[in-house]
């Protein structure tokens, strides 16, 4: 009955959303105009963030054996192709019992945060015994260390300050999380020694 309510509201958000987007370019400022445009865009994320969140534990999506680095290196090229500073290092194969349009949100979630609060993103897929791990670090500023469990809980974001310059609902984390854990996995952040924060996701193979 929830995952019906949520549907039929995120089908109701659609329209009105979609309307407001055609409206915004009747407006004559340009900059105003993109102001809108964003904030509309980001309405629309956080609404797919909120129905993914509600409907993770009915995926219809069946599993399959996927190349992990493969995956990796054609998110990777969606942002580098729009000017993203990222970097991957090369892999071996690595096939992974995976749901993978579910995973690329995981990582796509993953590799923005990188690249929001720490400038650039560099990726490494590894083995580790039974688990395959993809690894993003960046040079941003961290998180205390008290905070990096909340940072996993829905609609928590990071400092105050820095979020309203970055904007999102703080669902990215929670959703990239449970999509680890429906997959018998798990996702970890860390504070690098060198500076900025490395997020790690463990995947059985």
């Amino acid at each position: 009955e929830k995952d019906r309510m949520l549907g039929a509201i995120g089908h109701d958000l659609r329209t009105p959303l979609a309307s407001l987007r055609v409206r915004t370019e009747l407006v004559e400022d340009s900059g105003e105009r993109a102001r809108m445009a964003a904030t509309i865009d980001e309405m629309n994320r956080t609404l797919d963030d909120i129905l993914s969140l509600a409907r993770l534990g009915k995926s219809s999506e069946p599993e399959q054996r996927v190349d992990l680095p493969a995956l990796i290196d054609s998110l990777a090229e969606e942002f580098e192709d729009l000017g993203a500073d990222l970097t991957i290092e090369d892999a071996g194969r690595l096939a992974v019992p995976m749901r993978p349009t579910l995973l690329k949100r995981a990582f796509r979630n993953l590799i923005e945060n990188a690249l929001k609060y720490g400038e650039r993103a560099r990726l490494r897929v590894f083995a580790d015994g039974g688990h395959a791990v993809v690894e993003i670090d960046d040079d941003g500023p961290g998180i205390p260390p008290e905070d990096i469990e909340r940072m996993f809980e829905p609609f928590t974001r990071a400092e105050n300050s820095r979020s309203r310059e970055t904007g999102g609902a703080g669902l990215g984390l929670a959703l990239a999380r449970a999509i680890a854990t429906g997959h018998d996995g798990r996702l970890t952040l860390e504070n690098r020694a060198e500076g900025g924060l490395r997020a790690r996701l463990w995947l059985p193979c």
